[in-house]
C-alpha cells in the first residue's frame, strides 16, 4: 500500500500501490458488507491463469508498472496486455449475476484500470489505449447440460471441457468474445485523458502523503532520542531489553522467559521503539491474549511518551509524535449489533466512505493514543462505524495493540496489511505461552452435524435449484459414508477407532491421518452450489423449498460481517418474522403458496463453516487430524435397523426377481444419520500455519513468565532454528515465598479420599496466617467437594467460589473480594479466568493452594492428538536436521551446519507441559513485587518427580 522507504525511493517521495491509491482516493458511498459469494484465493488464481491461457502466445501478463507524479511513486502489476489490440485488461473473478455487483465496486475497478492505463502509456509511449474490465464467472466453468445426479462424472467432464475451451481459445483468440463465462466492458482512452485521471487521484492523496512523510521523519527523530522513563532498571529488566534490541536490529526472533515482576511490557516496548529508526521498522504490533494485557501496554506507552503539561489547563498531548491505536473485538465495539453492515440497514454504514476522510484526519491529528474510547468518540462525531474506522486507522498507526488473532489468525487484519503494504514490522507477543492453544483453535474447525442434518434435508427438496438439490443429496450420502471408514493399512485413509467403555453399538471416534477425499469433494461441490444460489437466490421459487417455520433472521453476509451477530439472532429477530411469501392459486387442482426462499442466519453459518473446513483442508498435513465422532445408537434403533435390513434384503430380492419398480428404487440408507456423525478438522501443531507469519515480520519477540521447556514452544510455534532463547533471572528471592509440596494424590480415583486432608491443610494454613488465599482445582466438581468439606470443618473461614459460565460482572465481584484487609479463600478452576492475567499485589493475596498438576484429562481426543503429534515431531525433527545451503552464491555447495534438535516426547507435549504452565501461572499470582511475602502449597505427590520439579521456577526452593 503506502510506504515511505528511503532505501527504495527518493527522499521526499511516497511509495503507493495502485490498488491502495484507488482505495484511498476513489472510494465513496456506503460501507456495504452484504455477502456476495466470491471465489476463493485459489479459484481466483486459477481464473486468472485461465484467462491468460486463452489469450494466445503474444499476450503479456503480470506487467510491472511504476511512475512518479508529484511527491508520489505509484507502483503495481497490471493483469494483462494484448499488444495486437493495444488492450490493457483488468481481470476480476466473481460468482453469479454481475448485475448484482455494487456500483462502487465497479467504479473502483475502473479507477484501477485507468491508473494502470496511464502508467502503460508512459511505459510504452502510447498515444492511447483500450481498457477492458474482464469479469470471469468461475461458476460457469462447469459443463453445460450436466445432470445433477452424476456429480463425480460432472467434475471430470468439467476439467476436460476447460482444457478443450483453452485449446480453442489459443487457436483462435477472437473466440474469447463468445466465451460464456466472460463479460467484458471496454473503453478507449487517450493518454491525455488518462494522465488527467491519474493527476486527479494523486491530488487527493498528495497532501496526505506529504503529511505522512513529515510524520515519519518526526517520529524517527524522536524515537532515536527516546530515553528510558525510570532512573533505574528492575532486576532482569535490562537483560531482557538488551536482547530485545539486538533481536530487532539483527532481524531475528526472540523467545524470552521472564518471571512476573520483571517489567516485560516496558522491557520489550522501549527497545523496539528505540530501534525503529535504525532498523527501518514501519510498524510495531503488540499482541496480547487478554484485555488486561492491552491496558498494560497502553499504560507503558503513556509512560514512554508522556503527556506534556499545559499551564492554561488545555488537554495534555504526548511529547513523542507516535500514533498508537488499540484494536478491539467487533462484538464489543459494534454500536448497532442488531443491524447489518450496509447503508440500507445501519446509519453508521450509510455514507461511510464519504465521511471517512474527515474522521480519519481528525483521529490522526489527535496526538493522544487512539484507545477504543477515543476512536469511538471520533467515529460517532462523524457518524461512522467505530469498528471499521479503527480498521482504516490501522493503515496509518505506528504502534498497534491488539489480540493474538489480529496477526496470527488465517484472516488476520495486521498480517494482511503487512503483506499488502510490504511493511517491515516488529511483532511483540505477550503471554505467548497461550499462543499454541490459541493457534490450534484458529486452525481447527468442525461442522455442526445437527445443523447440517436439517439443512441438507431442506435443500434436497423441490424448489431449490437442481444443482443445489443434487449437491445436498451427494453431501448427505458422503456424510453418512464417513461412518464406514475403518482402520486399513492398505487404504488411502488411515484411521484409528476408539470405542466408548460400554459394549455394543456405542459412541466411537475415528481419527484419520488422511482426508476423506469423497467427502471433501462433495463438500466442495456443495459450497459451490450454495455460492451460486446465494448469488442469485431469486431462482428458488418453488413452495416445496420454503421452510415451514419462521426464519430467525435473513442474512447475506459472512458471520464476522453480520450486523446481526449470529448467536444473538434468535433473540433479536421477532418471532413473527417469516420468509417473504406470496400466494397464488393454480387452477382447480391445487392451491400453492409460492415463497421466495431467503438464506437465514443458520444457513449462512453452515455455509461459512463448510468454506472454512474446505480452506483448512487445503493445508492438511502431518500437523492436522481429521476426526469423525459417531454418536451412540440406541439399542432399539439397532434392533430396528437389523430387522429392516434383513426384511428389506429379502423384499428387494423378490422384487428384483419379479422385475418390479421397487427393485429400481434406491434403497434408503441404513446406519447413523447425518446428525449422528460429527466431522471435525483439528490442528495438532500450529507451526506450519504460524511459520509464514513469523517469517513475514522483520523480528518477532515472544515473551511470557512460563515458556519452559523452550524447545516445546520453539518447535510448536514454528520458530526458526536460529531463534534466540533467553531465560531471565527472577527479581524475587526464595525468602519471599514458602513453597511446600504435599504427598497427596489428586488423581480421579483418589479424590474422595483427598478431600478431608486438603481441607484440613487449608484450614491449618489459614489459622496460622489469616488473609486472602486462592485455591485451584482441576474441575468444578472437585472444587465443590473440597469447598463443602472445608465449610463443614471450618465454617468460620469465609469462602467464595468460581462458577460455570460466570458473567463479566460476576468475575469482577469475585476479584473485588480480594481487598488489602480482606480474609477468606477464593475457589477457582486451574486454567480458568483467575489462573492468570489478574494482579493482586501485597496483602490482596498472600497464598495459593494448587491441588492438581493441571494435566488435560485422559480421553480419546487427547490420545489421538498425542499419537498424531508424535508423528509430526519425528517428521519436524527430520525436516529441521536437513542441511541448508548457505546464503550467497546459489551454486555454492557449502552447507550450513545442522542444528541440534532437542527431542520432545509427545506425551509430555500433550499433558505435562501445558499442565505445568497453568500451575506456574496460577502460583505467579502470589508474589507480584519485591515487597510481597506469601506461601504456595503444591498438593500432589507427582510434584516431587524430577521431570516435574525441573519445570518449576528456578528461584523456588520447595520443601516436602
Amino acid at each position: 500500500m503506502i510506504k515511505a522507504d528511503e532505501t527504495h525511493a527518493e527522499p521526499g517521495r511516497y511509495r503507493i500501490a495502485v490498488r491502495e491509491l484507488c482505495a484511498f482516493a476513489a472510494r465513496e458511498g456506503d460501507l456495504d458488507l452484504r455477502f456476495t459469494p466470491s471465489p476463493t484465493a485459489q479459484q481466483g488464481i486459477r481464473g486468472h491463469q485461465r484467462i491468460v491461457r486463452r489469450r494466445g502466445k503474444d499476450y503479456e501478463s503480470e506487467i510491472s508498472l511504476s511512475g512518479d507524479i508529484g511527491n508520489l511513486t505509484i507502483r503495481g502489476r497490471a493483469d494483462g496486455y494484448d499488444p495486437k489490440r493495444n488492450c490493457l485488461e483488468e481481470i476480476k473473478t466473481h460468482r453469479g449475476d454481475l448485475s448484482h455487483q455494487p456500483a462502487h465496486h465497479r467504479a473502483l475497478h475502473w479507477a484501477q484500470a485507468r491508473v494502470y492505463g496511464a502508467l502503460m502509456c508512459r511505459s510504452r509511449d502510447l498515444e492511447g489505449i483500450t481498457l477492458a474490465l474482464v469479469y470471469l464467472d468461475i461458476a460457469a466453468d462447469a459443463p453445460r447440460g450436466a445432470k445433477g445426479s452424476k456429480d463425480e462424472q460432472n467434475e471430470q467432464d468439467a476439467g476436460a471441457l476447460a482444457d478443450r475451451d483453452e485449446q480453442t481459445d489459443q487457436a483462435d483468440p477472437k473466440s474469447r468474445k463468445a466465451q460464456h463465462d466472460e463479460q467484458r466492458l471496454e473503453a478507449w482512452w487517450s493518454r491525455e485523458a488518462l494522465e488527467a485521471e491519474l493527476a486527479r487521484l494523486a491530488a487527493r492523496f498528495s497532501e496526505f502523503a506529504a503529511n505522512e512523510l513529515a510524520h515519519r521523519s518526526a517520529r524517527d527523530s524522536a524515537l532515536s532520542r527516546l530515553a528510558f522513563p525510570w532512573p533505574s532498571w528492575r532486576p532482569g529488566q535490562r537483560q531482557l531489553a538488551e536482547h530485545a534490541y539486538k533481536a530487532v536490529m539483527t532481524g531475528r526472533d526472540l523467545l524470552a522467559e521472564a518471571p512476573t515482576g520483571t517489567g516485560k511490557t516496558l522491557a520489550t516496548l522501549y527497545p523496539a521503539l528505540r530501534a525503529m529508526p535504525a532498523s527501518g521498522t514501519d510498524r510495531l504490533f503488540y499482541l496480547t491474549a487478554r484485555t488486561p494485557g492491552r491496558a498494560l501496554a497502553l499504560d507503558a506507552l503513556a509512560t514512554l511518551a508522556p503527556a506534556a503539561d499545559d499551564s492554561e489547563g488545555q488537554e495534555k498531548t504526548p511529547a513523542t509524535p507516535l500514533r498508537i491505536l488499540e484494536l478491539g473485538a467487533r462484538s464489543k465495539t459494534c454500536e448497532h449489533p442488531t443491524l447489518a453492515c450496509h447503508g440500507e440497514s445501519c446509519p453508521l454504514a450509510r455514507g461511510f466512505y464519504d465521511r471517512l476522510p474527515a474522521a480519519r484526519d481528525a483521529a490522526l491529528a489527535d496526538q493522544r493514543p487512539l484507545n477504543l474510547a477515543t476512536t469511538r468518540r471520533h467515529a460517532l462525531a462523524h457518524d461512522i462505524c467505530p469498528y471499521f474506522l479503527a480498521q482504516e486507522l490501522s493503515r496509518w498507526a505506528d504502534v498497534i495493540i491488539g489480540d493474538h488473532n489480529h496477526y496470527f489468525d488465517s484472516h488476520a487484519l495486521l498480517f494482511a496489511l503487512t503483506q499488502a503494504n510490504d511493511w517491515r514490522t516488529v511483532v511483540l507477543v505477550d503471554e505467548s505461552h497461550n499462543l499454541i492453544e490459541r493457534a490450534r483453535g484458529m486452525y481447527s474447525t468442525e461442522l455442526d452435524a445437527r445443523q447440517f442434518h436439517f439443512l441438507l434435508k431442506q435443500l434436497s427438496r423441490t424448489g431449490h435449484p437442481a444443482p443445489l438439490r443434487s449437491a445436498s443429496r451427494a453431501l448427505a450420502r458422503q456424510w453418512r459414508a464417513l461412518e464406514q471408514l475403518e482402520l486399513s493399512a492398505d487404504g488411502d485413509t488411515q484411521a484409528s477407532k476408539v470405542d466408548s467403555n460400554d459394549a455394543g453399538h456405542k459412541a466411537q471416534r475415528l481419527a484419520l491421518e488422511a482426508l476423506p477425499g469423497d467427502f471433501l469433494k462433495a463438500l466442495s461441490q456443495w459450497t459451490g452450489a450454495m455460492g451460486d444460489w446465494l448469488a442469485e437466490p431469486d431462482k428458488a421459487t418453488n413452495p416445496a423449498a420454503a421452510r415451514q417455520q419462521p426464519a430467525r433472521a435473513t442474512a447475506t453476509q459472512a458471520p464476522e460481517q453480520l450486523g446481526l451477530i449470529a448467536r444473538d439472532a434468535s433473540s433479536a429477530a421477532p418471532s413473527s418474522v417469516a420468509i417473504n411469501t406470496t400466494a397464488t392459486v393454480s387452477g382447480s387442482t391445487s392451491s400453492t403458496a409460492r415463497r421466495r426462499v431467503e438464506p437465514d442466519v443458520e444457513m449462512m453459518e453452515a455455509y461459512f463453516a463448510a468454506l472454512t473446513l474446505a480452506r483448512l483442508a487445503e493445508g492438511f498435513g502431518d500437523h492436522s487430524l481429521f476426526e469423525v465422532e459417531l454418536a451412540a445408537t440406541p439399542p432399539a434403533r439397532q434392533a430396528s435397523l437389523a430387522s429392516d435390513s434383513s426384511s428389506s434384503s429379502g423384499a428387494a430380492s423378490a422384487a428384483e426377481a419379479e422385475g418390479s419398480e421397487a427393485a429400481a428404487r434406491p434403497r434408503k440408507a441404513r446406519g447413523r444419520s447425518v446428525r449422528q456423525i460429527q466431522p471435525r478438522l483439528r490442528c495438532v501443531s500450529p507451526a506450519p500455519w504460524l511459520a509464514p507469519r513469523l517469517r513475514a515480520s522483520h523480528a518477532t519477540l515472544l515473551f511470557s513468565a512460563t515458556l519452559n521447556p523452550p524447545a516445546y514452544h520453539q518447535r510448536l510455534l514454528g520458530l526458526a532454528d536460529d531463534a534466540v532463547w533467553l531465560s531471565v533471572d527472577s527479581p524475587f528471592s526464595a525468602t519471599q515465598v514458602q513453597v511446600s509440596r504435599h504427598r497427596l494424590s489428586t488423581r480421579l480415583r483418589d479424590r474422595d479420599a483427598s478431600c478431608r486432608p486438603i481441607a484440613e491443610l487449608m484450614a491449618r494454613q489459614y489459622r496460622q496466617r489469616s488473609g486472602n488465599y486462592l485455591a485451584f482445582f482441576s474441575s468444578f466438581a472437585y472444587l465443590e467437594q473440597i469447598a463443602s468439606t472445608l465449610q463443614q470443618l471450618a465454617p468460620e473461614i469465609p469462602q467464595w467460589r468460581q462458577t460455570r459460565a460466570m458473567t463479566e460482572a460476576e468475575r469482577t465481584r469475585f476479584i473485588q473480594r480480594f481487598t488489602p484487609k480482606g480474609q477468606g479463600i477464593g475457589f477457582a478452576v486451574l486454567g480458568g479466568a483467575f489462573g492468570e492475567g489478574i494482579d493482586l499485589p501485597g496483602s490482596r493475596l498472600i497464598g495459593a493452594f494448587i491441588a492438581t498438576l493441571g494435566l488435560a484429562g485422559f480421553s480419546p481426543e487427547n490420545e489421538a492428538l498425542k499419537q498424531r503429534l508424535a508423528t509430526w515431531l519425528d517428521n519436524d525433527a527430520q525436516r529441521r536436521s536437513q542441511p541448508q545451503q548457505a546464503e550467497g552464491d546459489p551454486h555454492d555447495d557449502t552447507r550450513a551446519s545442522r542444528p541440534v534438535i532437542q527431542p520432545l516426547n509427545a506425551d509430555d507435549c500433550t499433558y505435562l507441559y501445558p499442565g505445568l504452565t497453568r500451575v506456574v501461572q496460577a502460583a505467579g499470582r502470589v508474589i507480584r513485587s519485591e515487597q510481597d511475602q506469601g506461601v504456595i502449597h503444591l498438593i500432589d505427590d507427582r510434584f516431587m518427580r524430577p521431570e516435574v520439579a525441573r519445570l518449576l521456577p528456578r528461584w523456588w526452593t520447595p520443601t516436602n
